[in-house]
């Protein structure tokens, strides 16, 4: 009787290791998943996620940080859905797309840090992502 459990409980745990790669196989990387683009407009500078479906970032994962002066900068987001998330809580998150804008001070940074973190609606959740961008002396925007 004893090794019938045995056999039951190996079998039961290959099913879900299988489920969990095959599962993990299945996930777009970050970059596919939440596209991000920037560009200026006047004074300031514009960032723009594109969400894939079911998928949505946190507000409270968002940072921009500026190398110029070495701080932390504030951007205002619309408002988005409140989420009970099984790791974090009651969240609000945003599906879809979402933008936001920073002021851009005389001189303007030459690089800002973006951090961002989101998941999927199967329960996957990727670790923050971090881009450079890069605003040069014709006032042109990069992201690395």
């Amino acid at each position: 009787m004893i090794l019938v459990e045995t056999i039951s409980a190996v079998e039961d745990t290959k099913k879900e290791l299988h489920q969990l790669l095959t599962k993990k196989n299945n996930i777009l990387p970050p970059d596919k998943v939440f596209q991000f683009s920037s560009s200026l407009r006047g004074k300031y500078i514009e960032f723009e996620w594109e969400i894939d479906e079911n998928c949505y970032l946190y507000l409270d994962k968002f940072s921009f940080f500026s190398k110029l002066d070495k701080n932390y900068e504030i951007a205002l987001f619309p408002k988005g859905e409140i989420l009970v998330d099984e790791h974090f809580g009651k969240v609000e998150v945003f599906f879809d797309k979402v933008k936001t804008s920073l002021y851009l001070r005389d001189p303007p940074p030459k690089e800002i840090v973006v951090s961002y973190q989101g998941c999927n609606q199967t329960g996957y959740c990727y670790t923050p992502i971090t881009k450079e961008v890069f605003i040069d002396e014709k006032l042109t925007v990069n992201i690395k």
